[in-house]
């Protein structure tokens, strides 16, 4: 019988980022086995971790229920929530970059 590429398997089912925290670089993410078991291939006992997730995984700091849960849920980020005060940041950002004094972005600002 063959061996299964089971990170393969779980990268073409599950979203490339970490089931736990959204940590989404790929080149670091690695597939875990949610029984701890490295020869159960299922992909219901794969999920894809950052490494940090993984080993609290490992030693019982997230439960399997959780991280089944999770996985399962299908959550896209919300990037309005980090984005919502961007274009007010970058706008003190370039008038400091034009030499102005704090006071005068102040009220530049506050307008």
């Amino acid at each position: 019988m063959a061996k299964k590429n089971y990170r393969k398997l779980a990268f073409e089912k599950y979203p490339p980022i970490c089931a736990y925290c959204g940590f989404g670089i790929q080149a670091v993410l690695e597939v875990a086995h949610i029984d701890g078991n490295n020869s159960n291939p299922d992909i219901d006992n794969l999920v894809i971790l950052c490494p940090t997730c993984h080993r609290m995984l490992d030693i019982d700091l997230i439960s399997n229920k959780t991280i089944k849960s999770i996985r399962d849920d299908h959550r896209k980020p919300n990037w309005k929530k980090l984005m919502k005060d961007a274009g007010k940041k970058a706008r003190i950002t370039r008038l400091r970059n034009q030499g102005l004094s704090e006071e005068e972005i102040k009220k530049m600002v506050s307008k």
